[in-house]
């Protein structure tokens, strides 16, 4: 019963340091948006719209800023158990440090947890339904309807676009693409579909095309067409979501898809074991500050330990976010290299931890 009150109380400090850190984090990360977005009103896209698509947008921000919220409210929240020496009373009520450590680890789980449902079921739908309405507000040229699919009016074409696909050059193309060509009256004249297609500034090209005419019903194929345009790619490029903010199902999918196209999965590959490894590098965060709040807890340097243990979080982060940029380049399978420098940080971590 003892043992399942200090947990409880350890849980609670815990994730009340966390609680602080997401508003304060997530307040700072509102806060720069504000300023960016006010850059770009637009008579349609005004203040109403604006905070919209933020109120839209802030489960986004609040996973991108997580793991630095799950370290830094780690630290308040033991820091302040060590001030009023209840970090002590607990060790001597039969908590050692590995005990105390376990606990944690599973605090900072269950918010882990937490925030890998929302970036699975959530952010996905409100990114896309945000930047997409935003775009909207901004131009008229682009619509979200059903399904996730992008209508675009192009000149005297109007297209609906499929999936994104984003490559390792930051392009994008589409797939299950179908296009419109109207007529006088704006009435359709041609209708094709495409299996994919990329915008290279001032033109569509549609690859594995069909095409029928609406009067006669005539059609027929081709391995590829060009579509004159009058867009930027940046109009559409806005408004879609990158593949970090996808969801493991979608990222699974569109790998395969690209794999079985002879297309470049980079982008996809990295995103996938980002999200995959997503929980154990927030953890290793944690884990590589544990030893110095420890250790400064019973000299009384609190303030020290927190700020060694969040430039060492920091540093980590740097460093897995250098090794996932050189994943491609590297001998060694992506999901290995993105996952070394969590395994080496946990491995040093832990003995620390053993020492003291």
């Amino acid at each position: 019963m003892r043992a399942r009150l200090l947990s409880l109380y350890l849980a609670r400090a815990i994730l009340l340091g966390i609680g602080l850190a997401c508003l304060l984090l997530t307040g700072i990360h509102l806060l720069i948006d504000v300023i960016r977005e006010a850059r770009s009103l637009t008579g349609g896209y005004g203040p109403l719209q604006m905070l919209w698509f933020l109120l839209q947008t802030t489960p986004r921000r609040l996973y991108d800023i997580f793991p630095f919220a799950a370290l830094i409210g780690t630290l308040l929240g033991l820091g302040s158990l060590a001030a009023g020496n209840e970090l002590v009373a607990i060790r001597a009520a039969g908590f050692d440090r590995s005990q105390v450590a376990w606990r944690v680890v599973m605090t900072v789980g269950l918010c882990v947890t937490l925030m890998l449902l929302t970036a699975e079921w959530l952010i996905p739908d409100l990114e896309a339904r945000a930047r997409a309405e935003r775009q909207q507000a901004r131009t008229g040229q682009l619509h979200l309807g059903g399904g996730g699919h992008f209508w675009l009016r192009d000149g005297q074409s109007i297209l609906r676009l499929g999936e994104a696909v984003w490559t390792d050059r930051e392009e994008v193309g589409f797939t299950n693409v179908l296009v419109y060509e109207l007529g006088s009256g704006m009435r359709p004249e041609k209708i094709m579909t495409a299996a994919h297609a990329a915008h290279d500034g001032g033109q569509w090209t549609l690859h594995d095309v069909r095409w029928r005419r609406v009067a006669d019903g005539q059609g027929g194929q081709a391995a590829s067409h060009d579509l004159e345009s009058g867009l930027t790619p940046g109009l559409f490029q806005a408004a879609i979501s990158r593949p970090r903010l996808m969801s493991l199902t979608d990222l699974y999918r569109l790998r395969a898809y690209l794999e079985r196209s002879g297309l470049d999965t980079g982008p996809y590959e990295q995103a996938f074991w980002s999200r995959v490894l997503f929980p154990i590098n927030v953890l290793a965060m944690v884990m590589v500050a544990l030893p110095f709040v420890f250790r400064h807890s019973r000299t009384g340097g609190h303030g020290a330990g927190l700020f060694i243990g969040v430039a060492l979080g920091l540093l980590f982060f740097v460093v897995s976010r250098l090794t996932a940029g050189l994943a491609m380049v590297l001998p060694v399978p992506i999901w290995l290299s993105s996952l070394l420098p969590a395994l080496l940080i946990v491995g040093v971590s832990l003995v620390f931890l053993r020492r003291l």
